[in-house]
């Protein structure tokens, strides 16, 4: 059965609930819906070589544009849970899918494809729509469940799981995307020196290296990482440079001596924008 035509819904960051989205936003997002996959491009070819991504980096990303807030699986899974658990009067949609918008936009592939999450009103807009920027259609994600499943697997797959809001406020809060460190083009412009897009989360890791295995015989800390974050010290044991950590938590999900955890970053910038008392349970 079709789902009825709804409003589609905003998260609110200062009460942590949900509310109508309004017809500016909407006009807004659909606006960036097109726009968005010649902006990916465009800052895709800034990218390809050094000098132009210099001279890229000198521009701060305009404010109506989106920033990204990273986060781990677990925090993931508990906005999950937040959305889907809210009681609502209409059926707007909560979660949907699609092809990765970075790698549509520039034609270039990498499994998995599908892990662009669309969001609240986003969700509900790009699913009632005939065509999207991308011209890929969303699918509805029913439940919280069934996106878990999918974060858990993202995970697996080495993807860093981020929170998008644009506009430089939570009440813009629109996409769930699982970015990789070789097609996701925010990622690569943060790697190429690009620090007000992609931004540090709730969490920070904590390592006990007395419990670290070492380098030789694990290493897996290092492969995982997209940050470039972890090296192996002189003693063959992994080292963490905590100033490079965004707090994804890809380390930690594969250690398998249980040396390093995650814990709660305590000069958390964006609280206004993305709360710990949804990310973390507070």
């Amino acid at each position: 059965m079709a789902r009825k035509k709804s409003s589609g819904l905003v998260l609110d960051p200062s009460t942590g609930e949900l509310r109508p989205v309004t017809r500016s936003q909407k006009i807004q997002q659909w606006i960036y819906g097109f726009t968005e996959p010649l902006i990916l491009r465009f800052t895709d070819f800034m990218l390809a070589t050094p000098e132009r991504a210099r001279q890229f980096n000198k521009t701060p990303t305009p404010k109506a544009l989106p920033r990204e807030v990273v986060v781990t699986a677990e925090a993931a899974c508990r906005f999950i849970d937040f959305i889907y658990s809210q009681q609502l009067e209409n059926d707007s949609a909560r979660m949907a899918v699609t092809k990765c918008v970075c790698q549509t936009a520039t034609n270039k592939f990498r499994e998995p494809v599908e892990k662009d999450m669309a969001l609240l009103y986003t969700a509900d807009m790009y699913t009632s729509l005939r065509h999207t920027g991308i011209k890929e259609p969303y699918r509805l994600i029913e439940t919280a469940e069934e996106a878990k499943e999918m974060i858990r697997y993202f995970d697996e797959c080495r993807l860093v799981h981020t929170v998008m809001y644009c506009h430089s406020s939570g009440k813009w809060t629109f996409v769930m995307c699982n970015c990789d460190d070789e097609l996701c083009i925010p990622v690569k412009a943060y790697k190429a020196g690009r620090r007000d897009q992609v931004l540090a989360g709730p969490e920070i890791v904590s390592l006990d290296r007395e419990k670290c295995k070492g380098c030789d015989e694990c290493g897996t800390c290092l492969d995982r990482c997209i940050f470039d974050c972890n090296t192996a010290g002189e003693d063959g044991r992994s080292t963490v440079d905590t100033s490079k950590c965004l707090g994804c938590g890809l380390c930690v999900s594969t250690c398998p001596t249980g040396a390093r955890r995650m814990i709660r970053r305590e000069d958390y910038e964006h609280e206004d924008k993305l709360t710990t008392r949804i990310l973390l349970g507070e």
